[in-house]
């Protein structure tokens, strides 16, 4: 539950930068891995983990590209 706290708040004071709100949806990735773990079997927790895992590098590809092309992790411009 603290993690659904600390990553709502960060949604909502940090959302311009980019970073921010990949540190947020990751907290929340969390907040969901706590809650889901006893209640999805084996292999559905294995590819909600493999979705978050996947979507993280992603956000991570998305943003280094971001800082390349336009030199800020802004996310609004």
């Amino acid at each position: 539950m603290i993690f659904l706290f600390i990553s709502m708040f960060m949604l909502f004071f940090k959302w311009q930068r980019f970073i921010f709100i990949l540190i947020s949806l990751e907290f929340l990735m969390l907040s969901l891995f706590l809650s889901l773990s006893t209640v999805l079997s084996e292999m559905m927790f294995f590819y909600f983990m493999c979705f978050s895992v996947i979507s993280s590098i992603l956000g991570m590809v998305v943003m280094v590209g971001d800082m390349k092309i336009y030199g800020s992790d802004q996310c609004i411009f």
